[in-house]
């Protein structure tokens, strides 16, 4: 696990998107990048947001000024828009130097994308799922309203993101060509991530039918669904489940990351 200016660097790239519920918030760059630019486009919070670091101080830690400390006027967030993060920023720097440069005729020789066997069924089936498990949240009405651990969170939150993450390790795995990394496979952190969306929304279906908010017929459709999704997933994905994905899949380096922070 690699730590810069405080943050686990690329744990947001095999996560599910969660954050009210992830534990990690305070060690993502995605998240804090994301909250400074609300901030700035906040009145409220915009001065503080804009004011300028300070040297570290005795805690180590840099530090802001409010305007009226600083004597840095700040400008309205409408005047000025917020720059944006270091982590957007670099990349279309990239992207830039990319377009810019002289390429000679031959330099991309176009590969042939590999074959991989399920992937129209299983693009046809995770979309199923999702189509049909958003219409039986849309047209089931409750009597009690969801309270926190709702299987029914889970389910919502899960059913779209199953099928964009694995049409993005399907994706990732058509293009991939192992000559050309010495890593390993984001295609196969894409799959572990669609795998345990799988996993939490199988949970989820069978908590509704423990507690008696659906019927087991209701919800065999949509463990089908899953159980099949599962399966074609971990044939096409033979290592996902073993992907080590920054900070979630390693606990001994956190727990020394946390001590450190003490």
């Amino acid at each position: 696990m690699e730590i810069r200016d405080g943050f686990i660097v690329g744990i947001y790239n095999y996560c599910d998107s969660w954050c009210g519920r992830c534990a990690f918030t305070s060690r993502c760059r995605v998240f804090a990048d994301m909250r400074e630019m609300e901030a700035r486009l906040d009145p409220n919070l915009e001065p503080v947001a804009s004011a300028p670091y300070l040297p570290e101080g005795l805690s180590g830690l840099p530090s802001r000024l409010p305007e009226r400390l600083s004597g840095v006027p700040s400008k309205h967030p409408m005047d000025v828009p917020p720059s944006p993060p270091p982590w957007l920023k670099e990349l279309l720097d990239e992207m830039d130097a990319a377009a810019c440069a002289a390429h000679p005729d031959d330099a991309y020789v176009k590969r042939g994308l590999r074959v991989v066997p399920e992937r129209d069924a299983i693009d046809d089936r995770a979309e199923a799922y999702s189509r049909r498990a958003r219409a039986w949240l849309n047209t089931r009405e409750f009597d009690l309203p969801s309270q926190a651990g709702d299987p029914r969170d889970v389910i919502a939150w899960f059913h779209m993101m199953i099928h964009v993450k694995a049409m993005r390790a399907l994706h990732g795995l058509a293009e991939d060509d192992p000559s050309e990394r010495d890593w390993p496979p984001d295609h196969d952190g894409s799959a572990k991530v669609a795998l345990l969306g799988i996993d939490r929304s199988h949970t989820a279906w069978l908590d509704l039918v423990e507690t008696g908010v659906a019927s087991a017929s209701e919800v065999a459709m949509f463990i089908d669904d899953l159980l099949w999704l599962r399966a074609a997933l971990e044939r096409t994905f033979p290592k996902a489940r073993a992907f080590v994905r920054p900070g979630f899949d390693e606990p001994a380096e956190v727990e020394r990351l946390l001590r450190s922070a003490y």
